[in-house]
């Protein structure tokens, strides 16, 4: 079952909307979501772990601005059900994929069925924003061979638990340099549009170069978060993911952003939220 929203913004020189839509769900052990142990250890228990999350939505999200069309992460596709899928990673990292990973997804799931269900083609998305290189949020990149996609150099540098195999043969993403921020809560920062309403933010700790994306818009901002946490509630609660890979940074991060929430209405969307679709509908901001 698809799940999606959508939602009209104003922005400096115009309207534009914010769309939201699963591509697919996806099981994690329990582990994975919540930390036991230190960031080493908790690596250990994902593996000797036997309870399972909910299902949890594989999120991809679409900026219609007056400067462009931005498509943020691609979701995941339907032949990662498929056995074998993860076979061209070798014995370890296929092991890791196949047990700590359920997936359900279906072909008309994927990003771009819902991108042309929402009126939209490949040559009127200006890019795809990568917000780090795990497996759900690269794979559904098959759509966009002529669509710039952007990545941090960081990210790109120094991955966490990459699968190479997986990327599409003509992957060459434009790596882009943050900047130390004008933005006084995260460290560095890239605007990518010239009116500075869409912001890439470095925000570490579930990978060393994950970025989220900084929304500004008039009356509220929005962070599209990817894997900062799993929910919003972990935010709150500063809980640590097993599968993040910097804890210490991780604590950083969720700082930085209570931070901002606190100076501006901030609506937090990660990647695996279903809660993300009721703070969309109900303008519902992180409050301190």
């Amino acid at each position: 079952m698809i799940q999606a929203f959508s939602k009209s913004l104003t922005f400096k020189e115009g309207d534009g909307k914010l769309h939201g839509f699963s591509t697919g769900m996806v099981k994690v052990k329990s582990t994975f979501r919540t930390a036991k142990g230190n960031v080493l250890t908790s690596k250990l228990c994902i593996l000797m772990d036997n309870e399972w999350t909910e299902y949890m939505p594989i999120m991809v999200w679409v900026i219609d601005h007056p400067e462009g069309v931005f498509v943020i992460d691609s979701g995941e596709n339907a032949r990662v059900t498929n056995k074998g899928y993860f076979k061209g990673e070798g014995l370890i990292l296929n092991y890791i994929n196949t047990t700590s990973f359920i997936f359900d997804v279906k072909v008309e799931e994927e990003v771009g069925p819902q991108l042309k269900s929402l009126g939209y083609n490949e040559d009127q998305i200006t890019s795809v924003i990568l917000t780090h290189l795990h497996l759900d949020h690269f794979d559904g990149l098959s759509y966009f061979e002529n669509t710039e996609i952007i990545i941090n150099q960081l990210e790109w540098d120094s991955p966490s638990f990459a699968l190479p195999s997986l990327y599409p043969e003509w992957f060459s993403p434009k790596k882009v340099q943050l900047k130390t921020s004008k933005n006084s809560h995260f460290k560095n920062s890239l605007p990518l549009v010239k009116s500075g309403e869409i912001e890439l933010v470095h925000t570490p700790g579930h990978t060393l170069g994950h970025c989220s994306i900084l929304l500004k818009t008039s009356g509220l901002d929005y962070l599209i978060a990817g894997d900062v946490t799993y929910n919003q509630h972990q935010l709150e609660n500063n809980i640590n993911a097993g599968g993040h890979q910097n804890f210490k940074s991780s604590q950083t991060t969720y700082k930085a952003i209570k931070s901002y929430a606190l100076k501006h209405k901030l609506v937090y969307l990660p990647s695996h939220d279903i809660q993300v679709f009721e703070r969309m509908g109900k303008n519902t901001y992180l409050r301190q």
